[in-house]
């Protein structure tokens, strides 16, 4: 009887050797080849039909690391055919970008990018998962979706084009790429010596190697659209309180500069200056906007507390 409960605990050693440890980071499957910066060169609608539809003048951000996260944000401003007469202006601001962040795992042998989403403009896109075809060529980088992706005409094929990683990249800058998660963030009345906090569903920000931020941040409490358009209510509704945009990066000391190149409301074109705090470690940092004056005049900032999701190493494929 011993030896068989000394076997039993020897399989169950190994086994509890061999399990996932829950909570630790498993590596995903990612295709190397996929990792960098990249800006949009087209977009093309409709793709399964019979007559695509090209977009004017797109503009696009994405980004993929090692460590399979991925942001990805579009504008199409400018459409090749004339917007129904029907849509409202909010409706119409909200079909004007589109994208999300979150996870993704592709596989260079199908050719098959599998993207798991956390936090997007539209409330019907998050948590979802998507499949998505991709050619790789040279710095060409061409993704196609399937039919039936929410708020696409078609199935959609997008090309991209690889951004060099900045010259002579500084330590410093080094410490501020990556992934980063939003936790918290603090109105802060200096003033009164007051402070209110806001959680957001998953938001983050991310400074590229190549000299590009993106922002993704939604509010909490949101609801899926009912339908495949979002009314004129339920497009204002997924866009109160929501920020979002992508643009050129500045790495100074102490501080970052956001160079917003496209957005989901009047930020565009807008230059936004942060201090930034790193911890020791460099896994939690402290974004701070300069100090401004409410209504009655008081000195008011706000304070963003973010997390590390990945770093240099991840965003180099290193």
């Amino acid at each position: 009887m011993s030896r068989v409960l000394s076997a039993v605990a020897v399989t169950v050693a190994l086994v509890g050797l061999l399990a996932p440890v829950p909570g630790r980071a498993q590596t995903p499957a990612v295709d190397r080849g996929l990792v960098g910066t990249w800006t949009l060169v087209s977009t093309e609608e409709g793709v399964d039909a019979a007559e695509p539809a090209r977009a004017l003048n797109p503009r696009g951000l994405l980004v993929l690391d090692a460590a399979g996260f991925i942001f990805e944000a579009i504008t199409q401003r400018q459409r090749p055919t004339p917007a129904p007469a029907s849509l409202t202006e909010a409706q119409l601001n909200f079909a004007n970008y589109v994208g999300s962040w979150g996870r993704y795992t592709a596989s260079p042998a199908t050719r098959q990018l599998v993207l798991r989403t956390e936090g997007a403009l539209s409330p019907s896109v998050m948590g979802r998962e998507f499949t998505r075809s991709y050619a790789l060529e040279g710095d060409r980088l061409v993704v196609t979706s399937k039919p039936g992706e929410p708020h696409q005409r078609g199935a959609t094929r997008w090309t991209w084009e690889r951004v060099p990683v900045v010259e002579n990249m500084s330590p410093g800058y080094r410490t501020v790429v990556g992934f980063w998660q939003h936790v918290v963030e603090k109105r802060v009345n200096l003033t009164l010596k007051t402070e209110v906090a806001t959680t957001r569903a998953p938001s983050v920000v991310v400074y590229t190697p190549s000299g590009y931020v993106g922002v993704y941040f939604p509010p909490l409490g949101r609801k899926a659209f009912a339908g495949e358009t979002p009314t004129d209510a339920e497009a204002k509704e997924a866009m109160r309180g929501y920020v979002g945009y992508f643009g050129a990066l500045g790495v100074y000391p102490g501080m970052v500069f956001h160079h917003i190149l496209g957005s989901t409301g009047n930020l565009t074109s807008s230059t936004l200056k942060r201090f930034l705090d790193l911890s020791p470690g460099g896994d939690q940092a402290n974004l701070r906007f300069p100090e401004g004056r409410n209504q009655q005049g008081e000195a008011t900032t706000t304070l963003v507390t973010l997390k590390r999701l990945s770093g240099a190493a991840a965003m180099l494929g290193q």
